[in-house]
């Protein structure tokens, strides 16, 4: 069972508030959605789980709503709206676009569905979800589970993106669905800034030696003129609500001519059976 999201984040107020500050070494990973964004000219996008900062670093015309599992009072500020994972109180065929970002592997299978179910509902005909997510057995897995479970209160246990997602993603309903890998890169002034951000971000209470070669083993860091930087590999899913919802009519109609082909089938042939007794 995956650490659940009210155990990782409800019993931490601070990880909340960690998206709700500085991210701007996540850059590259809200740029590449919102690159997607701007193809597609949305204009009312939804994004569950929170990301408020990161969100806001790139958005300029877009209406965004946010909304959230977990909704501390101290964030009142934002206007996030408080949901479950079937997003309950979220408005229905509405939306352009859903951005959802490494959020779900604290849900279980079951729950990962009705979340995909919920989100395709909230989109109207034509909508994106636009989702980034950590897949198993992938450095930032290993990450996450190895060195911040080891190193965090609440633990950390993932259910992350298994091979046969794709497949989750149109049982929700889906059509058009993309999935690939891309390796973003966490950008950092410097160690002192890689080692202050990311206990906060993680929550992790560890000497700053340890988690330096934690990350650079597991991850890798690169070392820039200015800058380092560290490879955070996602996995980048697209899927689109359908265009034109298939009529029930019609497919009974093909049923009712397909049975009749096979009935007019089975009849030619026990006819011509009889011919050669």
């Amino acid at each position: 069972m995956p650490t659940t999201y009210q155990e990782r984040f409800g019993k931490n107020d601070g990880l909340i508030h960690a998206y709700a500050d500085d991210n701007s070494p996540r850059s590259s990973e809200i740029q590449y959605l919102y690159d997607a964004i701007k193809r597609l000219k949305a204009r009312r996008v939804l994004n569950v789980p929170f990301e408020g900062s990161l969100i806001k670093s790139v958005s300029t015309d877009e209406q965004v709503t946010f909304a959230d599992f977990v909704v501390p009072a101290t964030l009142r500020g934002w206007n996030i709206l408080k949901t479950d994972f079937g997003l309950t109180g979220i408005r229905r065929n509405y939306f352009d676009a859903v951005i959802s970002i490494a959020g779900i592997h604290h849900l279980t299978d079951q729950e990962q569905l009705e979340f995909l179910v919920a989100t395709r509902k909230t989109l109207r005909v034509g909508g994106r979800l636009l989702m980034i997510e950590v897949t198993t057995d992938s450095p930032t897995s290993r990450f996450l589970d190895g060195f911040v479970g080891n190193h965090t209160p609440t633990g950390h246990v993932g259910n992350y993106l298994k091979d046969d997602f794709v497949r989750m993603v149109e049982q929700a309903g889906y059509q058009e669905i993309r999935r690939k890998t891309v390796v973003h890169e966490w950008l950092f002034r410097d160690k002192e800034q890689l080692y202050a951000w990311m206990t906060k971000f993680f929550g992790v209470s560890v000497p700053k030696q340890d988690l330096i070669a934690q990350v650079d083993g597991i991850l890798g860091i690169n070392k820039r003129k200015d800058c380092l930087t560290v490879n955070w590999p996602l996995d980048f899913v697209s899927a689109q609500v359908e265009r034109t919802p298939r009529k029930r009519s019609s497919l009974h109609r093909l049923d009712k001519i397909g049975r009749s082909r096979q009935r007019a089938s089975s009849s030619a042939r026990r006819k011509a059976a009889a011919s050669y007794r």
